[in-house]
């Protein structure tokens, strides 16, 4: 991936191979998702504070905002802090969820829709939480049935993540039931406690620049897997 800092070189923690993160399988094509990530879709993606940016240099600029302008994507870029698929953030109103918000955008024609989150939902059980994700995922493939919809986990830096394990695995689950693909940092150690450090924010909750523009790597690196054939697959 191309991403950079324009006016610095940043030296960044070198990732091993063992631990790159395979997409879960889905029904989903390859040759559908190699659309949909193709440069000039329109894209929608719905998530916290991680696809608003907090910790970024000017608190507005996180992963999606890299990802969209590296891959020529014509994005719109649903962040909103503090919150996830049952969490309101600090509105405590349900029309701030994720699927309230999908619900909202239905005007728009995206061929890609991905689903960031949520470590913010910690106070429902998992099996809330997966029912909710399950909903979620399946309202955006009945709004948009010729769209690829993905579901990107929980990706905080060490030690956060440790704490998500629990709801990245109720979001797989959710995923899953949607046959939907998901993306799992957490499954692939995507942050270590030897990288952390160079890619969290001073908060610990958040990502910096640097992480940003590293998870953003990892995402496209991961939809690209996703956009590979298996051996076998026609891509006709």
């Amino acid at each position: 991936m191309a991403l950079g800092v324009a006016g610095c070189l940043v030296m960044l923690p070198a990732v091993s191979d063992a631990c790159q993160s395979v997409p879960a399988a889905s029904d989903v094509s390859a040759t559908r998702v190699a659309a949909a990530i193709s440069r000039g879709s329109d894209v929608l993606i719905v998530g916290d504070s991680y696809t608003t940016g907090r910790g970024s240099y000017d608190g507005t600029h996180g992963w999606a905002q890299d990802l969209a302008t590296e891959r020529g994507w014509d994005a719109t870029i649903d962040g909103v802090p503090g919150t996830g698929y049952v969490n309101t953030g600090a509105t405590n109103s349900t029309r701030w969820n994720y699927v309230s918000r999908i619900e909202r955008s239905a005007a728009l024609d995206p061929q890609l829709v991905i689903v960031q989150g949520s470590q913010n939902d910690w106070l429902v059980s998992a099996a809330t939480l997966e029912a909710r994700v399950e909903r979620t995922l399946r309202t955006a493939q009945r709004q948009w049935p010729r769209a690829v919809v993905v579901a990107v986990g929980p990706s905080a830096p060490q030690p956060r993540a440790e704490s998500t394990a629990g709801i990245s695995s109720a979001v797989a689950a959710g995923a899953r039931a949607a046959g939907v693909p998901y993306v799992d940092p957490l499954d692939g150690q995507w942050f270590t406690a030897m990288n952390s450090a160079s890619y969290a924010a001073p908060d610990g909750q958040h990502l910096n620049d640097a992480g940003y523009l590293y998870l953003a790597g990892r995402i496209e690196d991961s939809l690209d897997e996703l956009a590979t054939p298996a051996q076998g697959e026609q891509c006709a």
